[in-house]
């Protein structure tokens, strides 16, 4: 059905997408550091290699923690197929080992299938029958159960089950072809062997029901016998990962430790199980690893050639229980690298998703609209017909605020209802003028003639002469048919005196045919037979009752085309006068409709809110109301309904009209549904689970339960969305959100806040443990590779837990605090979950309250700079300085830089600090310069939000100008982490504040991971080695290489070098004699304020 457009609503929501994936130019970037830095670092192992070998041996114990950490891992994934077995013995033991048992006992066990994603199967054996039954775990991460008869010959078929939201249901149902695990290997080791369960060798797996399109699966299997009491064999359980799950695992880890992983699976011709190579089987055994086959020592750490390069090779074997014995095998190319380059992190800001559409209501306007002047027209036309004439007169109808129709039909009546009254009026005044003059014959308005026996005129008034043009002389004695004649032809008068005394006819007048009403009677005067006809002309009636049926004619047509239902009620609320929308849309016929209650329309729980407002309309004039239409087939239309009351001939009623609002009502459910869930993964948005997690609270505090939020933020997405591409990223938030809801309960609720972040509630807890079992289970999980757009990717999550009511007793609290607790756990490397404590919240309370008054710290006076002497090792004398900022608050006193620069960095007010720093170190240079001192250069450090988010050159431009101090009196130092945020854009900066003459540094070198290859293109000044090589240069071996590596390299590169944390005078002299340009550090003396600074220039102080 159309509605009216007035009230039709179309709403329209956009899917917001955000996306991800690794740059490919950071990616190039990041490779060509790591490939010079390995460089760098080859030649540092050839000077250590000739001076000591202590490197060798730290090699060693770096490749041997490796190959420890590792049997760990490994020893935890054989544990885990292990308790898995242990699990479904339990089920076993309590469900009992029948056939009819295997499905419950298997569901039973899903929950740690489920929590081990590692293993690919877990199986139950029935000796008696064999019947089999097993859960499968399938390459896309699907979980099957399989029910395979034995030897039942009335059931032969083998079932299969997949799960789902609901549970396993029916998959697919396949022949059994005498299948019998009892001739499988894993049935005859465990029948076989010890009591607490046994591995196997690698063996190949039959695929059931293939099509034998897909290379051999190879596996591994941990099998079980039970038993009871006396021995008897009651079941086999065996539990299996395969080969590709293996190498999964070793690939992770690999990854972890940046090594090289294998594993050999021992025995008389060892195989190849694990490794980078292997496939979905094993592989012989490299002949670099046959060497290794033999060893049964405790751990092999050495130097060897392996895959045709030098490598450190750590192997040791791990035993399983059966008598299966793996070697795991461990190797690295270089001997003593510290750690592999760890990727730059980036926070990704959330981004809010607040959609609000609105939804303009029918306004009853319309209603009013039509409903008033319908009423009106009602009443006019029911008082004409009444012959109420005066109204139309004293209150015209049509207005500016109708519509067009009902215009032009209050026009139409006005007219009509004019002509009327001119008609009556002239009636009356012709019935008052007769009545004046005693009703005379001659005088009256209608037309009288009288006939004879022979229908001969006998008698004829004026009204006739007018009427017919004929003199009472020249008709009388004439025949009747030819005085008053037809328009067709002479009239019939003597079937006129057959009828009755009175009906309508047509005569042809003096101006031509008329309509007339005719009476006549018929009396005898003096024996005299006399027909005596009283004739109305009516012409004017006719026309005025035409009109009038034309415009009722209108009325109904407009009524008739509205696109709802209209009704009009009396005053007893029956139904008077419908639309024929009302009996097509109800179903009811016309005379089921007329009299009824508007009750029959409405269901029993709506009738008390229609009759309810049925009593507005009386009361107050007007009302509305939404209800669903009930049709007389049952069913149910929601509508909106208005009424409007008016009254007519002292009664009173009320009319109405009707629209359907079902597009409108589904818009409304839809525009919810958009405000209240994420228009990406279609999950609850901040919205719906703030409501969630507030009513959550109210049912735990009322049940004295616990509640959980866990707040996820996934790793590394910003690297994956801007590899990609928006679509994939997208792709890739869908997936996570489709993991993470397989990971919680029915009544749980995971929600998207927007970017990468989600929040998960957990209702209903029983003890913290349980919030801990669901955070360890994501974490995994999402550890886990995923496929996503035919890529396969990995993904990890960082979680905060905050636990009801220990953490907080309100939504907001609750959410903030685990908030603060995924922050810490991504502090603590990523890929793991922490819960909230207090310190937290005080840590970050403390934060925030020191950037609060750091904010007015430079305006009150609190900053202040302080200065470090320079020495050259040349001539012992002052060489330069280095500014330094001191924070003297009235309250907490000396704040140390470390505590309140990161701060500054991450609020974002080291930009004005470090203005002011500038601005203040070039006017005390000034100064020094006015006043005639020594040349002096003051060093600045900048940091890498002002270098990299403004314009430094023109900064440091406008500065010098402004203070008056010549270029070459200013050094800036940029640390190494700053020059690897964005090399291009920093040797751009370099180069144009080289061009107008400022000195730069890169400070700290050594503690970043520098490029080599763009140092060289780097016109830097002077390399900074940073004191923390410098404080032990004497004492340890590395990292005296380390300084002398620079020294060297910086000279090479035409580069000064000065040292850091020059602490005493073996360090100056151990310095100096290996060529170090200058040195900075208590030794000469601490940083000290402007003025004692002058005092040391002016006394000319120098190196003792």
């Amino acid at each position: 059905m159309a509605c009216n457009p007035d009230i039709e609503g179309i709403i329209h929501a956009q899917d917001v997408r955000e996306r991800l994936a690794p740059s490919f130019t950071r990616a190039l970037v990041s490779n060509v550091a790591v490939l010079v830095v390995a460089l760098g670092l080859a030649l540092l192992v050839a000077m250590a290699w000739q001076g000591t070998a202590s490197s060798e041996e730290a090699a060693r114990q770096e490749i041997a923690e490796t190959l420890n950490r590792t049997l760990g891992r490994l020893r935890i994934l054989v544990r885990a197929a292990e308790m898995t077995a242990e699990s479904a013995e339990r089920g076993v033991r309590t469900l009992g080992a029948s056939g009819a048992m295997l499905r419950p006992t298997l569901e039973n066990s899903l929950a740690a299938f489920e929590q081990r994603p590692e293993l690919s199967y877990l199986g139950i054996v029935q000796p008696e029958t064999g019947e089999y039954g097993n859960l499968e775990r399938t390459a896309t991460g699907e979980i099957l159960l399989w029910l395979f008869p034995g030897n039942r010959p009335t059931d032969p078929a083998v079932r299969n089950f997949i799960l789902t939201d609901e549970g396993f249901v029916p998959h697919r149902t396949y022949p059994a072809n005498g299948y019998d695990p009892r001739r499988r290997p894993f049935y005859q080791a465990a029948s076989n062997g010890p009591a607490e369960g046994t591995w196997m060798p690698a063996y190949r797996w039959i695929v059931h029901f293939s099509d034998d399109s897909e290379p051999p699966l190879w596996g591994l299997s941990y099998a079980k016998a039970l038993r009871d009491e006396a021995g008897k064999l009651v079941s086999v359980l065996d539990t299996d990962f395969d080969i590709p799950a293996l190498n999964g695992f070793l690939k992770s880890l690999a990854t972890e430790y940046h090594s090289r992983l294998h594993v050999v699976e021992l025995g008389a011709t060892p195989r190849l199980i694990g490794g980078p190579d292997v496939g979905r089987e094993p592989l012989p055994l490299p002949a670099e690893l046959a060497s290794l086959s033999g060893f049964s020592g405790d751990a092999f750490v050495d130097r060897m050639e392996l895959e045709g390069e030098q490598r450190w090779v750590g192997a040791r074997r791990l035993d399983l229980k059966g008598g299966i014995s793996w070697l795991v095998v461990a190797s690295r190319t270089a001997p003593f690298i510290e750690a592999p380059l760890r990727h730059q992190l980036f926070q990704v800001l959330g981004m809010g998703l607040a959609i609000a559409l609105g939804l303009v209501l029918v306004s009853v306007r319309t209603a009013r609209r039509f409903g008033r002047p319908l009423a009106e027209l009602e009443r006019r036309v029911t008082g004409i017909g009444l012959h109420d004439l005066n109204a139309s007169a004293t209150s015209p109808l049509s207005s500016a605020d109708d519509f067009r129709e009902t215009q032009l039909l209050g026009k139409a009546l006005d007219r009509m209802a004019a002509a009327v009254r001119q008609q009556v009026r002239a009636k009356e005044q012709q019935v008052a003028s007769l009545a004046l003059k005693g009703a005379l014959f001659d005088f009256s308005s209608a037309a009288i003639f009288s006939l004879d026996r022979q229908l001969k005129v006998i008698e004829w008034n004026a009204a006739a002469e007018r009427l017919f043009g004929q003199e009472r002389d020249g008709v009388l004695g004439r025949a009747a048919g030819e005085v008053v004649t037809a328009p067709n032809g002479p009239a019939d008068w003597a079937a006129i005196l057959g009828s009755t005394a009175t009906g309508t006819f047509q005569f042809l007048g003096a101006h031509g045919p008329f309509d007339a009403e005719l009476r006549f009677v018929t009396f005898t005067q003096e024996e005299r037979e006399i027909h005596t006809f009283v004739l109305n002309d009516i012409s004017e009636r006719k026309h005025t009752e035409r009109q009038l049926r034309q415009e009722r004619d209108y009325a109904d047509a407009v009524l008739n085309s509205l696109p709802g239902v209209f009704y009009h009620y009396d005053e007893n609320v029956r139904l008077r006068r419908w639309n024929r929308n009302l009996e097509r849309i109800t179903g009811y016929k016309s005379e089921e409709l007329a009299g009824v209650e508007p009750t029959i329309f409405f269901a029993d729980e709506d009738k008390a809110l229609v009759a309810s407002r049925i009593g507005e309309v009386f009361e107050k004039g007007e009302s509305s109301v939404e209800a669903d239409y009930l049709l007389k087939d049952g069913q149910r239309i929601p509508y909106l309904f208005t009424g409007v009351r008016f009254e007519y001939d002292g009664r009173r009623g009320f009319v109405g009209v009707g629209y359907d609002i079902s597009e409108r009502k589904r818009a409304e459910q839809r525009i919810r549904h958009l405000a209240m869930h994420d228009g990406l993964t279609d999950l609850p948005n901040r919205n719906l689970i703030q409501e969630r997690i507030e009513q959550a609270i109210v049912r735990a505090r009322r049940g004295g339960r616990l509640l959980a939020l866990l707040y996820l933020d996934l790793d590394r997405f910003k690297v994956l969305n801007d590899g990609y591409g928006h679509l994939f990223g997208d792709a890739v938030l869908k997936t996570a959100s489709e993991r993470l809801l397989k990971l919680v309960r029915e009544g749980d609720t995971v929600a998207r806040l927007g970017g990468d972040e989600f929040l998960i509630l957990l209702a209903d807890l029983e003890q913290p443990a349980d919030a801990d079992a669901v955070a360890r289970k994501i974490v995994g999980s999402l550890d886990c590779p995923i496929v996503v757009q035919e890529r396969k990717i990995h993904l990890s999550g960082s979680i905060g837990v905050s636990l009801f009511p220990r953490d907080g007793e309100t939504a907001d609290e609750l959410i903030d605090n685990a908030d603060m607790a995924m922050y810490r756990a991504k502090e603590l490397g990523r890929n793991t979950y922490q819960f909230f404590t207090r310190a937290m919240s005080l840590e970050t309370q403390r934060r925030v309250d020191l950037e609060i008054k750091l904010r007015g710290a430079a305006t009150a006076g609190q900053l202040q700079l302080v200065y470090q002497p320079k020495v050259s090792l040349e001539n012992g004398g002052i060489s330069g300085c280095e500014a330094l900022l001191r924070w003297h608050h009235p309250e907490l006193g000396i704040v140390s830089p470390e505590h309140f620069i990161p701060i500054a960095e991450d609020s974002g007010l080291i930009v004005p600090i470090g203005d002011w720093v500038l601005r203040t170190a070039c006017m005390q240079a000034r100064a020094w310069m006015d006043a005639g001192l020594p040349p002096v250069c003051v060093a600045v450090n900048v940091s890498t939000r002002q270098f990299l988010q403004q314009d430094v050159v023109a900064w440091v431009t406008r500065t010098l100008r402004e203070t008056g101090l010549p270029a070459a009196r200013l050094e800036l130092e940029l640390t190494e982490s700053l020059i690897a945020r964005d090399i291009e854009k920093v040797t751009a900066t370099i180069d144009q504040l080289k061009d107008i003459g400022v000195k730069l540094s890169i400070d700290d070198f050594g503690t970043g991971y520098s490029s080599l290859n763009y140092l060289k293109r780097f016109r830097v000044d002077t390399l900074k080695i940073d004191q923390s090589f410098v404080r032990n240069m004497l004492t340890e071996m590395e990292d005296e290489t380390i300084v002398l590596a620079v020294i060297a390299l910086a000279h090479n590169l035409k580069f000064k070098v000065i040292a850091e944390g020059v602490e005493t005078e073996q360090h100056s002299r151990f310095l100096c004699s290996n060529g170090c340009d200058e040195i900075q550090g208590h030794y000469f003396s601490e940083p000290v304020t402007a003025e004692a600074f002058e005092t040391m220039l002016r006394a000319g102080k120098h190196l003792s």
